[in-house]
Parts: structure tokens; sequence; C-alpha cells
């Protein structure tokens, strides 16, 4: 897939790495064309025009917010003084019967979501044949203005679980809201200290299953939502369920605990690069107070295909709520501990501490620190043998101020992952005799080095892919498609360590490709870099206008010190050539010119016209060489 530049139709101007939430692609293009801005913005006269007028029973006190589609005012009730949110369809917007049409698509989506964490919806009414929305108004802070880092874990939990319990009720009734962000997470303050989630904007919402004319504004080709936020399947114009927004709520729960993205880039299109291509990364690699299990959870939230996430709202909420719930006392064990120089064993109870240890209730005396020794443990599901070294002492005076009881800790030292697994298995309850843990098999590991050997193209972009270096942009999207296909499932193998970084690196080196040849500016640079004219000429032919290649000149002039007098001079010798009828001498001096300056269109372009026209001509010095 080409990933598209975009652009937004904000009325805010901001940075290409700042939440747009207006990134519109018109119906009837493809997925490798440019995403347009929207309807140009608003005069800005709507404020003062707006202020004090009435629409239905309610005059508008004061401007909330706008966006790329309407403002938000707070109005008020002439006799009851209800106050409520008045969202108007901008001026400029209502000959657009598109837009219109999505604008009135909220207003419907909202009337079949009834929830406490959804918005709730008044009125739908004309004003002057602009449409208007009435709907609760909100008091409090939008999540992104609440969470300027990352937030304790259990109140993150919390958060997320309202959202959850507002996607249930939205995909319920076949609703896909597909822009969950902070932006739209709006928190009313409770009585008790706490916040009620209410989700906001369902303007770009698709109705799985409608009438016809209901789906017109979300099956016409339209592509919406936030590119921080999007999950692979949206990226890419694919068909979208309930489980690209699971996507995001795993993008916004990994901000929430890490107080960033997982995904950034300096353009748009880099972050769709990286929905699709780039392994989520883990929250508590990234902030060390996000519990593991919670990371694990919000991993599996933003797994790439929508099958290895999670099956519903409901799903992801019990999910996260496990991940906060206090950890059940823990389990008392009987341990078998034979120490060097003891004629028997010495059973004793304990319980398992952490991942690796085990603290046993002993009196009187203990083994000495550092001591190894023979355990053999009798869990639930049978016994499992080990051994383990004595890390600590906790005498009876010192059991007594603490309150607990004597003994010693042991830090078990054999632990393959496949031991722990089966540790964790009789722990559990579950007998030695189930299925045994998967573990590298030398069948496995060698074909997966039988398929590494295929990918091992070093730093050429090219041959990374392992296409040519004229190649169209559909054969590099169409390889680095296969590609990702024969590497992803590498990654469901029982893989050694360095085999399995290995993969990782494979699939980097994948998308690191993918993201320069794959767009045609960044190709154009990168070709120039190589000298690769026939890449070049590829560019030129998929659409790379000369304005864009006068802008990746001078990006490449700016990083490059080039001798431009001299590619000036070589220039000049091809007209001379050129005017003299020697043709080839003249290509050469063309081709010399390149090699200088690469994306010199008048050189280029000479040199594009002189070729074509010597093609199948021998040059002078093969015809004295025959």
């Amino acid at each position: 897939m080409q990933v598209p530049a975009l652009h937004c139709s904000c009325e805010t101007p901001h940075p290409d790495r700042a939440q747009c939430p207006t990134l519109i692609r018109e119906p009837g293009q493809g997925v490798d064309t440019d995403w347009e801005a929207g309807a140009s913005p608003s005069s800005g006269t709507d404020a003062e025009a707006l202020t004090g007028q009435s629409f239905g029973s309610f005059r508008i006190v004061r401007e909330l917010g706008r966006g790329g589609m309407g403002s938000v005012w707070l109005a008020e009730h002439g006799l009851i003084q209800k106050r409520v949110a008045v969202k108007v369809l901008h001026a400029h917007l209502v000959r657009d019967s598109r837009l219109v049409e999505r604008f009135l698509s909220e207003a419907r989506t909202l009337t079949r979501v009834q929830h406490p964490n959804v918005v709730s919806l008044f009125d739908v009414n004309l004003r002057e044949g602009r449409p208007y929305l009435v709907m609760e108004y909100l008091e409090g802070q939008s999540l992104a203005a609440f969470a300027q880092g990352p937030l304790a874990p259990a109140l993150a939990v919390e958060l997320l679980s309202q959202v959850c319990d507002a996607l249930g009720a939205a995909h319920a009734h076949g609703i896909v809201h597909r822009d969950i962000k902070p932006a739209n997470v709006f928190l009313v303050p409770t009585a008790q200290g706490g916040h009620r989630v209410k989700l906001l904007d369902f303007g770009i919402a698709k109705l799985l299953s409608a009438a016809p004319e209901e789906r017109m504004s979300t099956q016409s080709g339209t592509l919406l939502g936030t590119p921080e936020f999007m999950a692979p399947e949206q990226c890419g114009g694919e068909p979208v369920d309930g489980r690209a927004d699971l996507y995001a709520a795993g993008v916004l729960g990994y901000q929430l605990v890490t107080g960033q993205l997982p995904f950034t880039g300096n353009h748009p299109a880099e972050m769709l690069l990286a929905h699709l291509m780039k392994p989520p990364p883990l929250a508590h690699e990234a902030c060390a107070a996000v519990p593991v299990a919670l990371s694990r959870v919000l991993e599996r939230a933003m797994a790439k295909r929508p099958e290895d996430r999670f099956a519903s709202a409901a799903a992801l909420r019990e999910a996260l709520q496990a991940t906060v719930r206090p950890a059940p006392p823990p389990s008392a064990l009987t341990v078998q501990v034979l120490v060097k120089g003891a004629s028997a064993p010495r059973k004793l109870r304990g319980e398992r501490v952490g991942r690796l240890g085990l603290f046993l209730h002993a009196e009187g005396d203990l083994p000495p620190l550092r001591e190894d020794v023979t355990l053999r443990l009798e869990l639930a599901g049978g016994e499992l043998a080990c051994t383990g070294q004595v890390v600590r002492h906790v005498s009876a005076e010192q059991a007594q101020a603490w309150r607990m009881a004597p003994g010693f800790g042991i830090e078990l030292s054999d632990t393959p992952a496949g031991l722990l697994q089966r540790f964790e298995r009789l722990l559990a309850g579950e007998s030695r005799t189930g299925p045994a843990p998967a573990s590298p098999g030398a069948s496995q590991e060698a074909r997966a080095e039988a398929v590494l050997r295929g990918f091992q193209g070093g730093a050429d972009h090219y041959a990374v892919l392992g296409v040519a270096k004229d190649a169209p942009g559909e054969g590099i999207r169409r390889r680095a498609r296969e590609a990702r296909a024969v590497l992803e499932p590498l990654r469901e193998q029982p893989l050694s360590p360095a085999l399995r970084a290995r993969v990782e690196q494979a699939l980097a080196r994948m998308g690191e490709a993918l993201h320069t040849l794959g767009h045609l500016e960044r190709r154009a640079e990168y070709d120039a870099s190589l000298r690769n004219l026939e890449g070049l000429l590829r560019c030129l032919s998929e659409g790379l206008t000369l304005t864009a290649l006068e802008q990746c000149r001078a990006r490449f002039l700016s990083r490059h010190r080039v001798p431009q007098g001299r590619a000036t001079l070589h220039f000049a010798t091809g007209l001379a050539f050129a005017a003299q009828g020697e043709l080839h001498q003249a290509l050469e001096a063309y081709e010399q010119a390149l090699r200088v300056d690469p994306l010199d269109w008048k050189s280029l372009h000479r040199w594009r016209l002189l070729r074509a026209q010597l093609r199948g001509t021998p040059s002078p010095t093969a015809g004295a060489s025959r």
C-alpha cells in the first residue's frame, strides 16, 4: 500500500504532528490517492452573527468550540433556563449535501445509542437552512486537557473501562465510532470526586447494518479518522467493525499510562505506516510504573489483525479490570528441601514470592546464605523438581517484628521458559499430562533460517524488498505485502531469542524500505543519493510533479555538498555536443551532470529525451570495439 500524503481542513492551523480531527479522503478516490482538504474554512463571523440568536426555544449565549464540520455553542432555554449545547454546521458547508448528510448522521447515531457514557441528543432541526443539533451540555474537561502526562494505572483503567461501556452500547447497535481519541472523551466530575466519561463526536461513525440510503455517507469511499489512533484496516481503507474502535482504545490506553503515543512521525503518513507495519510497543517498557499485565492487555488491543484483538468491548473491559484487582493472597505450597550434607529432604510449608522466588517457613537452623538446595515442589497439579539458592534469612526476632513467619527465601536457579510454564500450570492445578509448552524445535528453527535468508538485503531498500531499481510503485507495495505475509507468521513460532530478534529486524527493515520507496518524494531523494536515474524516471512517470521535484532537490542540496559549477559545465558540454550532432557524447555529458546534481530537471529532461532517441543505436565506442 502507498500511504498517501495527508492534508487537513482544520480552521486553526497546527503542525503535522498535532492531532487533526478532519482528515478526509474524498469519494471516488482510491487508497493510493492523496487525501484532500475539506471545504474552505468559514469567515469567522459566526461568533458575532449567532450570539444572542434563537435556535428553537434556546438562545445562544457564547461559543464553546469549533472544528472542521461545525461550531458548538452554549445555549439557554428562554423560560426554564435549562442549558444545552447547540452544534451548528458551518454555513459554507451547507451546499455540500454529503457533509450535511454526515452531520445529520450523528443525530441518527445518537438516537440509537442512549447510554450514560454517551452524550445525549435532545433535538435536531434547521435554522435558515442550516442543520443544528441540541445536545446535553457537559461541564468538565476533555481527556486531552486532563491527561497532560502519565496517569496512575488504576485511574487510566477506570476511564478506559467507561469508554469500553460506551463502545459496547454503540457496537450493540451496529455502530462503529471510528474516531476514539482524547479530544472525543469528555470527563464530567462526580459528587464522589471521580469522573463520568462521556463519549462525543459520532459524526464519522459507521452503521454496519442499515438501509442503503442510511449508508450513503459511510460507504461512498470516504475514509475518516485521526492518524495517531487509526487501526491498520482503517489506515488501508479496508472494511472496519467494532474491533477498530478497540484498537483505538488500546492506543488511547497506552497514551494515558505512558504519557506518549505508541507511534509518532513527522507526517501523518508515517503514523499510518507505523500502524500498518510496526509491532505495538510495550507500555511497561516505556514507563516502569505500568503493570506488565496491563501492558499485555494494551498490546493485544493494538494487534495488527482484528481477529487477534479482543472480541468485544466487554472482553477488553474485563481484561483491563483484571489488571488492577488486588492480587489474591499467595497460595500455600509444600516443598521438600534437600540441603548439602543432609541424609533426607526436609518438608516445609511456604508460598511463592514474585516470579522466581519462594519463601519457606522454618524455625531453628537455617541453610546458609548462597547455599544451593535441591527442591521438589508439591503443587496442585503434581510435583515439580528444580534447584534454587538461599538468598535471605528471616529470624524469629525479625519475624515477630515484621508480623510474619520465620524462615528463608529461595530464588529458583534453573529457570528456562519451559520450567516456569510448567510451574504456572501445576500451581494452577493443571495436570502435567496436559499439552507441553511449545519450545524451539530444530525443524522450526531451520525453516525460520531459510525464510530469513531471503531477507538479507543489507542497507539498500531495493535489495531489502528484492525489487529492481526502476520497479513500479505497485510492484513495490505488492512485494512488501508478500514479505509481511511470510515474516509475520514467524512471530507466532517458538523461536530462540536471537532468531526472534532477526525476524523483528527484518520486519523493521521491510517497513523502512516501504516507507521510503512507497512515497514518491522520499523515493526520489533516495534515488538521488544512489544516482539511480532509472528510479527517478519512474517517479516522474508515476506522478512526481516538477514542483515536488524542485522541493526534493532543495532538500537534497541542503544535505549534500554539490559542486554545482561542475554540473553546469557538464550540462553545457552536453549542449555543445548535441549542437554538433555528437549525440552519444552529449548523452554521456548529461549523465556526468546528473552524477553531480541528480535532481536537476534540465539535465534529467535532456538525458531522458536523448536516451530515448538513441535507444537501439550503437555508440561509436561500441562500434569500434566490434
